[in-house]
């Protein structure tokens, strides 16, 4: 076959922008770090790249970011079954004081005061909230679930749960309704009894005092402690499921960065190799291209 001078023209010239379009694709790959930033540029990788950081990165963030908040919800949740476990604990010693039988009905009377500020502390801390949000009230949260007209109170909130999805179809609880905290089928079983209590040391009853009010304070302070154990064995759940999903989390961003991620060596060598390449190119051009018969005529 008969090589001309255009041949070899535009043979040089084609290697050329070859040389040129692949150095100016790694000039690219250095500058933003990675191997691709257009889908035509690696289909697949692209696929795997959207993958792990839709269903994968994305939706573990969102799993802990419920996480937390249910942490939140059960760290305030604990706190007020704390106030309240020792609001009770000292009813219990005030129920047991007053039925001593070498007190009077005066010093019974006097005991009533402290008994009334106890009922009006459980009653703030049944009334307890986050964020606006109160925690004690079931689905009804956006208002106050207990009520205290000085005599009578009354909770306004129902048994509902809330839920949040910690990992794919596990959901967990994160609040204790008023009925599941504070007893009795409208969630007052406390409140009755330090009531009946208060009533109990205004009459001089020491046998209601000593028997059946003590009786009851006991059981609620048996009750408000499974609660707070509750309470902790679902915070601990929650906390070892979030280390599991923070590990989960770097073994995402490991594998998304294996996929597009450059290795920052291994490009830069391969960008020095393809100026070498550039440049000879265009010395080999030169020394190919050799003046033509018309050069000579002119």
């Amino acid at each position: 076959m008969r090589v001309t001078h255009r041949m070899l023209v535009q043979s040089v010239n084609r290697n050329i922008r070859d040389n040129l379009r692949s150095l100016e694709e790694k000039s690219a790959q250095l500058s933003r770090g990675r191997y691709f930033d257009r889908p035509s540029q690696d289909p697949v990788g692209t696929y795997k790249v959207m993958r792990i950081t839709g269903t994968g990165l994305f939706r573990n963030e969102q799993y802990r970011r419920n996480i937390g908040e249910g942490i939140t919800w059960l760290t305030v949740t604990e706190d007020a079954l704390a106030e309240a476990i020792e609001v009770t604990q000292r009813l219990r010693e005030l129920a047991v004081y007053s039925a001593n039988g070498t007190l009077s009905p005066e010093d019974r009377k006097a005991i009533s005061p402290e008994v009334n500020q106890l009922l009006n502390n459980l009653v703030s801390t049944g009334n307890c909230e986050v964020s606006g949000l109160y925690i004690f009230g079931g689905y009804q949260t956006q208002a106050p679930p207990y009520e205290f007209d000085g005599s009578v109170v009354e909770y306004k909130g129902d048994e509902g749960q809330r839920l949040v999805e910690i990992t794919p179809m596990q959901t967990l609880p994160i609040n204790l309704s008023g009925v599941e905290v504070f007893g009795g089928d409208t969630g007052t079983g406390l409140f009755q009894t330090v009531g009946d209590m208060y009533g109990a040391l205004q009459e001089n009853n020491q046998e209601a005092l000593g028997g059946k009010i003590l009786q009851q304070l006991d059981s609620h302070l048996e009750h408000l402690l499974q609660c707070r154990a509750e309470i902790g064995a679902r915070m601990s759940r929650l906390s070892s499921t979030e280390q599991r999903l923070q590990g989960e989390h770097i073994h995402l961003k490991e594998l998304r960065s294996k996929i597009e991620d450059i290795d920052i060596a291994e490009v830069i060598t391969e960008f020095m190799m393809q100026e070498n390449a550039y440049k000879a190119a265009l010395s080999t051009g030169a020394r190919m291209i050799y003046p033509s018969l018309v050069d000579f005529l002119r």
